[in-house]
């Protein structure tokens, strides 16, 4: 094997000390942010923040996201079409779309 020019040789007890002394100094770092977040931990358990107010509820129990709504257009949905004026049983989400457009009451 040829050796590399301009190179010396690594002391390895050198290299073994100053790793020590690096995890030294970063357990010491490390101790101090422990220290630090330890009295903010309890003073934030001191003073709970006021959690939001719950949903209201839906007013008819077992509705579970269906709604009756009055067509005020032509509406079809799984083969079953229902012209204006007319009641149609959907769900939530398509009561919300077609209120976007103004097509239910």
């Amino acid at each position: 094997m040829a050796t590399k020019k301009n190179t010396t040789p690594v002391n390895k007890t050198s290299s073994a000390t100053e790793s020590a002394s690096v995890q030294q100094a970063q357990a010491a770092v490390q101790n101090q942010a422990e220290t630090a977040t330890a009295p903010a931990a309890e003073t934030a358990s001191a003073n709970p923040t006021p959690e939001k107010p719950a949903p209201p509820k839906a007013t008819q129990k077992g509705s579970a996201g269906w709604v009756v709504a009055t067509l005020k257009s032509r509406h079809c949905d799984g083969g079953v079409c229902k012209e204006a004026g007319e009641e149609m049983r959907m769900t939530r989400g398509t009561y919300e779309r077609l209120k976007k457009f103004k097509r239910v009451e």
